[in-house]
């Protein structure tokens, strides 16, 4: 039923896990020095989790690094906290780190673990690489009752001056499409979750150039696209680039937005 409202725009075609992982295991040394924003949308989303909550086991969707894997093990210092992460590099940057939490392997959209394991499920940034309604299924499956899903998540919208900036360039998709706000809270709606709360926020970060805006995404490893015709980067088409991007540039330097998504969920 909820399939029937996706978008069909070849923009939200379905992510290739594989090449998406590969992105992120190959930043995991770069990442968390390039992660200011990815930081900040993840204490947000935390402030989601109600005051006085002590769940028991706790689970952290695409965990990456780890490093909000271990804020949830310090904040919730008397619950078994496990990370889940597609990307193997990334998995193996966790396990280096010295913490209680436990680390695996695994598909957000399949997860391996057992009915109502869980008492809270975190993500921050993780889920818009995934099909919405099949992770509040999976999320829904793995909570106990009356558990709780907290997350941040991305929306239509994001990156839009870099794609902007690359139409005027050539016609090949350089940037990743997701879902409109309006389709998430519909499926939301429909998930059998009670939704407790669901806000959009507008972020925009700036940069001197260009080339320091593509080096940060790279250390991200958010510079997947669901296209594998993109177009090899060369000089002239980096100086197009910059000179469609300059018509964007303020008195802070050159935007570049993203639509973060806020929920938390109770079952």
């Amino acid at each position: 039923m909820q399939s029937k409202l996706r978008d069909r725009d070849a923009l939200y075609k379905t992510v290739d896990k594989q090449r998406v992982a590969a992105n992120f295991s190959r930043a995991a040394e770069t990442y968390d020095c390039a992660a200011a924003l990815q930081k900040r949308v993840a204490a947000r989303a935390m402030l989601g989790i109600p005051a006085g909550f002590q769940p028991e086991r706790v689970l952290d969707l695409g965990s990456g690094t780890g490093s909000q894997t271990v804020i949830l093990n310090n904040t919730f210092s008397d619950a078994h906290v496990t990370g889940v992460d597609l990307a193997m590099g990334m998995l193996k940057f966790s396990r280096s780190r010295k913490t209680e939490a436990s680390w695996c392997a695994g598909d957000i959209e399949s997860l391996p673990f057992k009915d109502a394991s869980f008492d809270l499920v975190f993500s921050s940034l993780a889920i818009q690489w995934c099909e919405f309604e099949t992770v509040l299924a999976e999320v829904k499956r793995v909570l106990k009752p009356d558990g709780l899903f907290v997350f941040s998540s991305l929306v239509k919208g994001t990156m839009a001056e870099l794609n902007h900036a690359w139409q005027q360039v050539d016609s090949h998709v350089h940037i990743n499409g997701f879902e409109p706000f309006g389709l998430q809270q519909q499926t939301a709606s429909l998930s059998g979750f009670q939704v407790n709360s669901l806000k959009l926020q507008h972020e925009t970060l700036h940069y001197p150039s260009v080339v320091t805006l593509l080096r940060e995404l790279k250390a991200l490893g958010v510079n997947t696209v669901h296209s594998a015709h993109q177009g090899l980067m060369n000089r002239t088409r980096l100086q197009k680039l910059e000179e469609a991007y300059e018509n964007a540039r303020t008195e802070m330097g050159l935007p570049l937005s993203y639509q973060v998504i806020y929920g938390t969920f109770s079952k």
